[in-house]
């Protein structure tokens, strides 16, 4: 954010880089990145592709929060007649600053867009688990695999273009393309609540039908830390939503103007950004079920 302070930058690049450094260590846990091999054997092109988008926007969303936090700590602060002490205005940045932020806003929208894609697979697959019933409907049949697609059609194009057509004016620019990325990310995960609404009675499902005990563990757990992570994402998306929704306004942007509301949003955002997902701990123990 071209407006807030240097530490609020920090916070960002800290916490990203945090997120990479756990994702890195996930992959390793899980199979020594054997997952990320396009021409592994036993795991699906679909998968690879999901692995590949989250490993993408992890670290652009580090190269956007570390080069802002560069960028921000050399420019500094300045004194301005009636405001008092602020970060410098973008306006007055030296120009090789101006060209670099062009740049890294226009990775930031590709990094939310990936998230987005990320996010939109995960609510689609558990409503068609959830929604799928005896019919046995294949993944890649159903229209929530269409959603999906429809949907990671419109971010990965959508996001990137709003931050190309306004790159001139980063304020602009950075003012949209969050506005737009945290409208479709709060659209999900507003939806991904049906998701937490009609888990308990799948899961009763689940056991009725005879499931292993091991499955219905599983299952349970996600439950759990998919209700933590909704509240994250809702901690990531209010926040930058309504900075982007006051940054659009063409006048009287008061929150934005103000350096602790600003700095207080635009750091919820970023600790809402930390979202785990979870592994197997049993598998990398070693651990199989005993054969009936």
């Amino acid at each position: 954010m071209t407006h807030t302070s240097p530490a609020t930058s920090a916070l960002w690049a800290i916490l990203s880089t945090i997120l990479f450094c756990y994702l890195v260590t996930h992959l390793w846990k899980f199979d020594r990145f054997a997952c990320v091999k396009w021409n592994r054997g036993n795991s699906g092109a679909f998968k690879r592709v999901m692995t590949y988008s989250y490993l993408t926007s992890v670290p652009l969303l580090m190269l956007y929060s570390i080069t802002m936090t560069v960028i921000k700590y050399e420019e500094g602060y300045i004194e301005l007649p009636g405001v008092g002490i602020v970060p410098r205005p973008y306006q007055l940045w030296t120009h090789p600053q101006r060209t670099w932020v062009e740049a890294i806003y226009i990775a930031f929208s590709v990094a939310w867009a990936l998230e987005i894609v990320s996010h939109l697979e995960e609510l689609c697959f558990w409503l068609f688990l959830i929604n799928v019933g005896a019919a046995q409907t294949s993944w890649f049949r159903s229209v929530h695999f269409k959603c999906w697609v429809v949907g990671s059609f419109l971010a990965i194009t959508g996001l990137p273009t709003i931050a190309v057509l306004t790159r001139e004016n980063p304020l602009k620019c950075e003012a949209w393309t969050i506005f737009v990325g945290s409208i479709g990310s709060l659209l999900i995960t507003l939806w991904f609540l049906r998701v937490l609404w009609l888990f308990p009675a799948f899961l009763r499902r689940v056991k009725n039908e005879g499931a292993e005990p091991e499955v219905v563990v599983r299952l349970s757990t996600f439950h759990e830390l998919n209700i933590v992570r909704v509240v994250f994402r809702f901690m990531f998306v209010l926040p930058l939503l309504t900075l982007a929704a006051d940054g659009v306004k063409p006048a009287h942007n008061h929150l934005n103007e103000s350096a602790v509301l600003s700095d207080i949003l635009a750091m919820t955002g970023a600790i809402g950004c930390i979202i785990f997902f979870p592994r197997s701990i049993a598998k990398e123990a070693g651990y199989k079920p005993r054969q009936k």
